[in-house]
């Protein structure tokens, strides 16, 4: 049976356009109880921000009049008098530049530029670098119709490339072959990547690809700690395949996580006895010999500090506890 987003699809062609009718209902239904209910105001939602909550929290996202993407042909240049919508325009390879509302900013690979409706456009190539882009044009709407959408900076070099990519091309899949709710996932991957723009700003006055490569050696280490890679050796072993000494990595979990190498991995050797304690059959002692505790003792003493119950207590207290009989 097909779907009606699917014959949206074969009608509309390129210029997709989601129906987001059901979900602004569910929105309608939830602030409709009276005037004093409805969605914050645009300078509400800033200060919102301001304190830590997401800037696109309230928002509702629809897909604009298309998306793609293109390598530039030779002698490609841009020119729009008024932007009709948002556009997420981003460089994946080749270089040159463009012009917003008489502003003119470098394009480069890994550079994203939101487009706002009403911006003039000018932009073109270097003859001997040709663009490669991938865009999507979006509308954006806070809850309740009451505005508060802060677009992303102009320019943004986005921090992870290969993350970023990937999920502007998932939205050129929804376009290409829409699942069952593609409008809810455009949804979500569109606030995927406009958050990923926002923590890119963030990051940006400290970037760098210094900065991007710590960042990976922080991630291929945290994933190998959760493997259990708890120990003093394992330590060692992980700062020499990163290239680096073990106080240097320290340094860099600190920076990226808040904690020290060996903080992070205490903590993570003790989220697992809390697991195995609470869902698995078990004996206390087994489970502190396979986590690397010296002996039971330690182990016993240890758990307490953290968690101000001893590991049997714990045990029985735990809502998910497997029978050990």
């Amino acid at each position: 049976m097909e779907t009606r987003l699917t014959a949206k699809f074969r009608a509309a062609g390129p210029k997709v356009m989601y129906n987001v009718r059901q979900r602004q209902a569910v929105v309608a239904g939830r602030t409709g109880r009276g005037e004093e209910k409805e969605m914050r105001t645009e300078g509400e939602a800033r200060e919102a921000a301001g304190r830590g909550a997401s800037p696109i929290a309230l928002v509702e996202l629809e897909p604009g009049r298309s998306m793609g993407k293109a390598r530039c042909e030779p002698g490609w240049s841009w020119q729009v008098k008024e932007m009709p919508d948002y556009d997420l325009w981003y460089a994946v390879a080749g270089r040159g530049s463009i012009a917003v509302n008489g502003q003119r900013h470098p394009i480069a690979p890994g550079c994203c530029f939101t487009l706002r409706p009403g911006d003039r456009i000018e932009a073109e190539q270097h003859p001997d670098e040709r663009l490669t882009v991938m865009f999507v044009h979006f509308q954006a709407s806070a809850a309740g119709g009451t505005g508060g959408f802060r677009a992303p900076d102009c320019r943004v070099e986005v921090g992870d490339t290969a993350r970023f990519e990937s999920l502007m091309g998932r939205l050129l899949e929804l376009r290409d072959m829409p699942p069952a709710w593609a409008e809810a996932e455009f949804d979500c991957t569109l606030k995927l990547l406009l958050l990923e723009l926002y923590r890119s700003e963030r990051q940006q006055p400290l970037a760098g690809r210094s900065t991007l490569r710590q960042r990976e050696l922080v991630r291929t280490a945290s994933d190998r700690l959760r493997q259990g890679a708890w120990t003093a050796a394992d330590f060692d072993s992980l700062a020499a395949e990163a290239g680096v000494s073990q106080r240097y990595l320290s340094e860099l979990f600190k920076r990226h996580t808040g904690r020290t190498l060996k903080t992070y991995a205490a903590g993570l050797r003790m989220e697992r006895a809390r697991l195995l304690l609470a869902e698995s059959g078990m004996p206390i002692t087994r489970i502190a010999e396979a986590l690397g505790y010296a002996d039971l003792y330690s182990f016993s003493k240890l758990f307490k500090e953290h968690n101000g119950l001893s590991p049997s207590e714990y045990r029985r207290r735990a809502p998910t506890t497997i029978s050990t009989k």
